[in-house]
């Protein structure tokens, strides 16, 4: 099988560097290459079907956390793997937050790439070796968290909501865009099997959350 990867980057040198380590790559190829979000999402629209995302986070027009909340709503079957010179927590997980599945430094060598790849595609999750340790233990939080369970921060979203507070109030409370905040709702009802609002606060209550 091969493993079809597009790589998103406003630096041509980067995007270069990245094709020159995938093609020491078995069975991986790169099909399309862009420089901002919404360029990936145009050459999806035109057909192009990759089964990874390589992204920068820092990027002009739409940055790798938009491009990353408009896959997992409208793509969801590609998995997103986030490159940046950033290691801060926030960058981290705020693409965590809206749907990466992996995170690793620009200075990547090919065998953490190769693996980094390798690990998405059997549907897991892959961290960067050089990720502070406070990083590490959010992912490994989240990540043993079961699907049928909300994360921490699906939680504390539905805390608010339980309150009574619009997408954009939680937004501004929590620091995050109303776009997050809407993904994040969605992934709720969907987990919890529950259509309506009323729904969410009988669970609440139940759960003791409110």
């Amino acid at each position: 099988m091969t493993i079809k990867v597009i790589i998103a980057d406003d630096h041509q040198l980067f995007i270069d560097g990245i094709k020159s380590i995938l093609q020491k790559v078995m069975n991986v190829e790169v099909i399309g290459e862009a420089n901002n979000g919404l360029e990936v999402l145009k050459m999806l629209e035109g057909g192009v079907q990759p089964d990874i995302i390589i992204t920068d986070i820092r990027m002009p027009i739409l940055d790798g956390v938009g491009l990353t909340r408009r896959l997992t709503l409208e793509h969801p079957k590609i998995k997103v793997l986030a490159l940046s010179m950033f290691d801060q927590t926030v960058d981290v997980t705020e693409m965590l937050d809206v749907g990466a599945k992996g995170y690793v430094t620009k200075n990547v060598d090919k065998d953490e790439l190769e693996l980094a790849i390798n690990t998405l595609v059997k549907g897991e999750y892959y961290f960067s070796k050089n990720l502070p340790e406070s990083i590490k233990d959010w992912f490994n939080k989240e990540k043993t968290t079961p699907q049928t369970e909300l994360t921490k921060r699906e939680t504390e979203i539905l805390q608010l909501v339980v309150k009574g507070r619009t997408s954009i109030e939680i937004a501004k409370h929590l620091k995050l865009s109303k776009f997050t905040i809407d993904t994040h709702r969605k992934n709720i009802h969907k987990k919890l099997g529950i259509k309506s609002n009323t729904g969410l606060v009988n669970y609440a209550i139940k759960q003791g959350l409110k």
